[in-house]
């Protein structure tokens, strides 16, 4: 199957972006070094297309009690203009995703998926829908999404007269929705926009001084910050307390929700035998999904997503209790070659 193109691609060619695959999708990979991009993202404001990223709406009397039945997040409290992460799990506390939740009307969310795909979206959820007076409406090909993050995004919204939007915050400029959302570069702000203007909006980012950066320089921006990312270091069977997502997804003051008894129930007992921790490899290497971590003869975890920059290459690996102390020496394991690597706490020091 022919990997799909977003309507930004011209452009990206233009700015002489080399391409990766990602989930179906050509996304931009890099247009400078990773070295460079990484800098400005520290220095300057800078703009990433998320290409693939669907988008939902519900509306109606109903939308954000279904929501809430539906999210870990507390949607039923959210005000109108608030934002928030939230996890997608089954009836066993199992997550399915992540999303970005939006209240962006009365009777109107916005849900931003992040990992998983509009079809799966679509077909788990629109099954609840039996007596809810609630509209599921896809509008993942109608819309694309451009997060802005790094110092001085404000001024360059600003400069562009759109919304400057506080941490937690949704604004609408006609048709443009921004959310507030960090993605390793600081706060930021997804911008999600209709497909009939996302590259003359792209360009006027990129003429109010917006560096572009690519896929490659955000993935080490979110490794080093230590942000999971649905399905790489996640997988069908992970729990949230697991993945470090617990203060940024879940509500723990909200009615009843799909997998909520799992979670409470391990919240109150702390109890998970494994979590995602980082590891700062030997070498730049970064090691496949799934490579066995080792410590003397245990294997102690599994290797998830990986970033390299500047000489250096970092982890996030789902590790056993063994292994929780930062500064604990592992070797990860693959193709008949061990590498060592120091367990570190999340976020990585700079």
């Amino acid at each position: 199957m022919p990997l799909l193109r977003p309507v930004t691609f011209g452009a990206h060619v233009a700015l002489g972006a080399e391409f990766v695959e990602e989930a179906g999708w050509l996304r931009p990979g890099h247009y400078r070094t990773v070295e460079e991009e990484v800098s400005a993202a520290r220095r300057t404001p800078v703009v990433h297309d998320l290409v693939g990223h669907g988008v939902f709406s519900l509306v109606g009397p109903d939308a954000r009690r279904f929501c809430n039945g539906m999210f870990t997040q507390n949607v039923r409290d959210m005000a109108v203009g608030a934002t928030a992460r939230s996890a997608l799990t089954d009836e066993k506390g199992k997550m399915l995703g992540l999303v970005q939740v939006a209240r962006t009307g009365d009777e109107a969310i916005l849900v931003v998926l992040d990992g998983i795909s509009a079809g799966d979206f679509a077909s788990r959820y629109g099954k609840y829908i039996i007596l809810d007076d609630v509209e599921l409406e896809d509008l993942s090909e109608d819309r694309a999404v451009f997060h802005l993050g790094g110092p001085g995004v404000g001024q360059a919204l600003a400069t562009l007269a759109l919304p400057v939007v506080a941490p937690g915050g949704v604004a609408l400029a006609g048709e443009i929705v921004a959310l507030s959302r960090e993605r390793g570069a600081g706060e930021g702000v997804d911008l999600v926009v209709p497909v009939a203007a996302a590259v003359a909006t792209w360009e006027a980012i990129r003429g109010a001084g917006v560096v572009p950066v690519g896929f490659d320089a955000m993935e080490w921006l979110r490794v080093s910050a230590g942000h999971a990312r649905w399905p790489v270091d996640m997988g069908e069977r992970a729990l949230v307390h697991e993945m470090n997502l617990v203060a940024s997804c879940c509500s723990f003051e909200k009615g009843c929700y799909v997998g909520q008894e799992v979670i409470n129930r391990i919240d109150v007992m702390g109890q998970v035998n494994k979590k995602i921790l980082g590891l700062a490899m030997g070498s730049d290497a970064i090691p496949p999904l799934g490579a066995e971590v080792k410590r003397g003869d245990e294997v102690v975890g599994v290797a998830r997503s990986g970033a390299r920059c500047g000489g250096q290459a970092r982890v996030l690996a789902l590790l056993r209790k063994s292994a929780w102390e930062a500064g604990t020496e592992v070797e990860v394991h693959a193709a008949g070659r061990a590498v060592v690597a120091v367990v570190s706490a999340l976020p990585f020091g700079d």
